[in-house]
């Protein structure tokens, strides 16, 4: 059955007309614009208004058809295909990585590194895909992700890897906020849900892969094929994105747009996500939470996050995060809604993998099986809500979901134990997958909604939108570190102290706590009974782990209700070109009105006007 929004009548010449009685044939005026459905023609269907880009071309210019638009469907594809398998394919290959480095206490970075610089650069690159052009942008993006790749791939020490995992975050940054946005110009909105189910499947099927590839390459080859693999993706992504976008002309020159370009914005916001995230990194780890590195970390970032807020809202003349994006209620609660679902997914993606790795003892490959219903749930549900979407117009009760199902979704994984039966083991893990499927449809699309109508106000909305879910990830994954070697090295002296038997306390005193934190690969030395004992003290420090990530998803649950209530609009168009259509209208208008004041004065000369024409002549 064909969708009525598709029968519409789009003509830009049909306007809402008023009649007037001349007593020989109706005259009309022609006033705003309007359009109706062919079938029910005294029913108007309003036109949502979408802004255009900010760099002079029109919103419509974007769109694409045919064979150029599956080829660029195609190349977004693999572009978030990429940095969505980075995201996961660590989860598997962590343990591995830490133990072969001797710098356990330090495999958080190998996702937050990643998560840190793609969150704080989204913003900033987002600003600069107005200036250069969102084409230019993508490719150098690719670029500098597959030059960080291949430093993972090649990488000698742990500090080399997490260099590299930083450098591919950057160009993640750019990828990851220009896929949304060129897929927001490519498709208009009512179309848009479909091809943003694309993008979830695909993240999706990347995170499914991404624990199975790590798992299969670590265990059979080498976990440097974990980055080794992004390398001839990207290049066929590459090559499909430079033949399908070919983006309309921009107006105006580089050097002068640039020179207005926030530079002191950028580096109080990236200096100041990067020093506070080091804070948590620090603390409890290598110093003392009450330590002064820690604490000045702390202030330092705070006060220059501060700075950064005083600076962008109060007098940065193109500020990267606009005013009248953070001020809208549903804007902030839509994002809310991912970042919190996305933080306590990431932060269970990590630590789920070291669980069945460490507690059950499961190889890489098949700890990735092991996360399979947390990932299928996604991929369901994230297509699924996608085309209902689309197909009913109704965003917000997919928010609502997402936001009541994620804590629900967070409490079952703190059930999870050192001796949870296989039906625990799958069933306590499909909510949360549920959940963060839900929230990256409803996120996203109700944000755009939402958007402001100014130029660039949808793809700042969409870039927001993306550096705060990467931002929150981060901060998950940071998080997530650091609890677990504090309650580690909190919780295994407690045990030991409380501990009577001679023989397993002599076994545990051939090491510290600090080494156990740094190698888990101490446990394939001990006796079945000391193993036991320390896999119990591990699950515990897991367990909070998996609290911290509940707490993430009730952030969602807060928000979910104050998202918009509109639905999918069934028409659109751009802010400039509705400009446009006003001026004709304006200009019609005039037309008629002075077409009628000529036909007036031709029936009166005739005396053949009729009594009611002149009050009406006056009201008009």
């Amino acid at each position: 059955m064909t969708d009525r929004a598709d029968q519409v009548n789009t003509e830009p010449d049909v306007r809402q007309s008023m009649t007037l009685d001349t007593g020989s044939q109706p005259l009309v005026l022609l006033t705003q614009p309007q359009v109706y459905l062919p079938d029910e023609p005294d029913q108007v269907l309003k036109k949502f208004i979408e802004s255009d880009a900010g760099d002079g071309t029109n919103r419509e210019d974007h769109y694409l058809h045919g064979l150029k638009l599956v080829f660029c469907i195609i190349s977004i594809f693999l572009c978030v295909f990429l940095i969505a398998l980075d995201q996961t394919i660590v989860a598997t290959l962590i343990t591995k990585v830490g133990n072969e480095f001797n710098s356990f206490q330090n495999i958080g970075w190998l996702s937050s590194g990643f998560l840190l610089t793609m969150a704080v650069f989204i913003q900033p690159i987002g600003k600069l895909s107005i200036i250069f052009g969102r084409r230019n942008t993508m490719i150098v993006s690719i670029i500098l992700f597959e030059a960080g790749s291949l430093m993972c791939a090649l990488a000698p020490s742990m500090n080399v890897l997490i260099g590299g995992r930083v450098l591919a975050g950057i160009g993640a940054a750019g990828i990851q906020g220009g896929a949304f946005v060129v897929i927001s110009e490519i498709v208009p909105i009512e179309k848009r849900p479909a091809s943003m189910a694309i993008i979830g499947c695909c993240f999706a099927v990347a995170s499914v892969l991404g624990p199975l590839l790590g798992g299969v390459f670590t265990e059979h080859v080498t976990w440097r094929w974990s980055f080794y693999i992004n390398l001839p993706i990207g290049g066929v992504a590459l090559a499909c994105f430079i033949f399908a976008f070919k983006q309309p002309k921009i107006e105006g020159k580089i050097w002068p747009k640039l020179k207005k370009f926030d530079f002191l914005g950028t580096f109080l916001m990236v200096s100041g996500s990067v020093v506070f995230l080091l804070a948590l990194t620090f603390g409890g780890n290598e110093f003392r939470w009450d330590s002064a590195p820690v604490i000045l970390c702390f202030v330092l970032g705070g006060l220059t996050m501060i700075a950064f807020c005083v600076w962008n809202f109060g007098f940065s003349k193109d500020p990267l995060i606009a005013t009248d994006i953070v001020a809208s209620r549903h804007i902030v609660a839509a994002t809310l809604v991912m970042s919190g679902c996305f933080g306590s997914f990431i932060s269970f993606m990590i630590y789920g993998a070291v669980y069945f790795q460490v507690i059950w003892g499961s190889s890489p490959l098949s700890s990735g099986l092991h996360l399979l219903p947390t990932i299928v749930s996604v991929v369901l549900t994230s297509i699924s809500s996608g085309i209902i979407i689309q197909k009913l117009r109704y965003i917000k009760p997919f928010s609502i979901a997402a936001g009541v199902l994620a804590p629900i979704g967070g409490g079952l994984i703190t059930l999870l134990d050192v001796d949870s039966s296989f039906a625990q083991r799958v069933g306590l893990l499909i909510i949360t997958g549920v959940a963060t499927g839900a929230s990256l449809q409803a996120g996203v699309m109700s944000s755009q909604v939402s958007a402001p109508k100014t130029p660039g106000g949808t793809i700042m909305t969409t870039t927001f939108v993306n550096f705060s879910r990467s931002f929150f990830a981060a901060v998950a994954a940071e998080l997530a570190g650091t609890v677990y070697s504090s309650s580690l090295a909190n919780i295994y002296p407690k045990a030991i102290a409380k501990e009577t038997n001679q023989a397993l306390l002599q076994e545990l005193s051939k090491f510290t706590v600090e080494q156990l934190i740094s190698s888990t690969a101490i446990l394939d030395t001990l006796s079945p009974e000391a193993e036991l004992f320390v896999k119990h003290q591990i699950m515990d420090s897991i367990r909070n782990v998996f609290y911290m990530g509940l707490g993430f998803s009730c952030i969602s649950t807060l928000a979910c209700f104050f998202t918009t209530n509109e639905r999918l609009p069934k028409l659109s168009g751009g802010a400039s070109s509705e400009k446009a259509g006003e001026k004709e209208g304006n200009g019609s208008e005039a037309e008629a009105i002075e077409n009628l004041d000529k036909e007036i004065h031709d029936l009166e000369s005739s005396d053949t006007i009729s009594s009611e024409i002149e009050p009406k002549h006056k009201n008009l």
